[in-house]
């Protein structure tokens, strides 16, 4: 346990990312080994980026009992990762995990499908905001 303390501490000095975005990302990456979501780990991202990969985007199995158990586990721990230190992107995308992650907990969705609308959601989320074309076009602002 001691070595990764370490690992966890050499990580977050040796980046130049604002300080308080490192609690919630390190704590979030740390999800990846948790082994409370072993039985998740390779359905989705446990921590909370968009690394899904091809086999995820293409999963069409749904959460077994077990799984929706690893499932509502995850969803308090990824709570209590954005908890350490909000801010707008990590609690825009807590939020869009939290509306998404329902229907796949419930058997609505696919692992496939919520790693595909996941996809979607985390670049809108994420981009950054000031691609704003210098010209929007005039049809935008009829109401």
């Amino acid at each position: 346990m001691r070595i990764a303390l370490l690992l966890v501490s050499l990580f977050s000095s040796g980046y130049s990312f604002a300080a308080d975005q490192d609690k919630t990302s390190v704590c979030l990456e740390g999800l990846k080994n948790d082994r409370r979501f072993s039985l998740i780990a390779n359905h989705l991202a446990l921590d909370g980026q968009d690394k899904a990969t091809p086999q995820m985007l293409a999963d069409e199995t749904r959460p077994d009992m077990r799984q929706q158990s690893a499932i509502a586990d995850l969803i308090d721990a990824k709570s209590e990762c954005v908890n350490l230190s909000p801010n707008k992107v990590s609690i825009g995308l807590h939020l869009a995990f939290l509306s998404t992650v329902q229907d796949l907990y419930n058997g609505k969705m696919t692992f496939g499908e919520f790693n595909k609308k996941w996809n979607m959601l985390f670049g809108e989320i994420t981009k950054p905001s000031g691609e704003v074309p210098e010209h929007p076009p005039s049809h935008q602002h009829h109401h």
